[in-house]
């Protein structure tokens, strides 16, 4: 088993170095080839994806199987981002296509602070990079992340100055800092806030999610408010030859009683589902599906939970 997984980091470290189409190409040819071998594909998703997606068995298996290699996909393609030249890395995002160019400009145009919610979904970080640069070169950015990430992700972040004029990265864990953050953030910033994050991750917003009651980590209200932001939420869709930013509907924050924030929770788990269905396969938080589910013995708003942006 050691001898295995280190015959995979040699081989995505050298996978790592070549350019976006080889690369995933490559990828999805050696994972095929593979499939034969092992015995972990699929995650053990099927069960939950015929009941969440109300397909059939061979639908969901299907559905599990490519999940497994959008799992490889991702943890090459952070590879990637942290070893490839700046300057190749750039080059790619030819492979990168964004669904209304008009809208993302007009937000850019506007001069006005922008949060940009991704989803855990296709190789988000190279969407959000490519929306930087593309959209966003030159403004100030705040990463909002609720925990420590490993040395690699850091790495790939750490890119994200070449696009940005000043860089910030808060662990939304860090309520001493948050106000310092949110004074950064009004001065014409881009601030990175994930939109589908369990209810352990924030003040816990019961939400219906494919057909069970559940609760999202919800504090982008909160923040919205307070920067006079615009909010878009987005995600990736990615293939062996590039990747497709879907942008959802953007919104703004008036009012954060309880009713606005209900209301608020309830379109965003609309949008999460309206992302996820047409590539379900790629969203990366089926295995944490239980942490948004509720627990009876809890209350609506759980216990213990935290405010990943107060």
């Amino acid at each position: 088993m050691q001898r295995e997984r280190t015959l995979q980091q040699i081989v995505g470290r050298y996978l790592a170095t070549l350019p976006l189409p080889y690369r995933r190409r490559l990828l999805r040819l050696g994972w095929w080839l593979s499939l034969p071998f092992r015995r972990d594909v699929g995650f053990g998703l099927e069960p939950l994806l015929e009941q969440r997606l109300r397909v059939g068995r061979a639908g969901a298996r299907q559905i599990a199987v490519e999940h497994d290699f959008h799992d490889y996909l991702q943890q090459l393609e952070w590879l990637a981002s942290a070893t490839r030249p700046l300057d190749a890395l750039v080059a790619e995002t030819r492979n990168v296509e964004v669904s209304d160019h008009h809208l993302a400009q007009r937000i850019a145009d506007s001069g006005q602070t922008v949060i940009l919610a991704p989803m855990h979904m296709g190789i988000f970080p190279l969407g959000v990079g490519h929306m930087l640069w593309r959209y966003f070169n030159g403004r100030r950015l705040l990463v909002l992340r609720a925990r420590e990430d490993h040395a690699i992700n850091n790495l790939a972040m750490d890119r994200l100055k070449a696009v940005a004029g000043e860089i910030r990265i808060l662990n939304t864990r860090d309520q001493a800092e948050f106000m310092d953050a949110m004074r950064y953030a009004r001065q014409g910033a881009v601030v990175v806030s994930l939109i589908d994050l369990p209810r352990s991750y924030g003040v816990a917003a019961p939400v219906s999610l494919f057909g069970m009651p559940s609760a999202i980590a919800l504090g982008l209200d909160s923040m919205a408010r307070m920067l006079k932001a615009v909010v878009m939420p987005m995600a990736v869709h990615s293939h062996v030859d590039g990747d497709r930013v879907i942008l959802g509907q953007p919104f703004e924050v008036a009012e954060t009683n309880p009713a606005a924030r209900a209301a608020l929770a309830d379109d965003l788990a609309r949008q999460i589902e309206a992302f996820v269905r047409p590539a379900p396969e790629q969203w990366h938080m089926w295995t944490r599906l239980d942490e948004f589910y509720l627990d009876p013995a809890e209350g609506d708003e759980g216990e213990g939970v935290r405010d990943a942006t107060a």
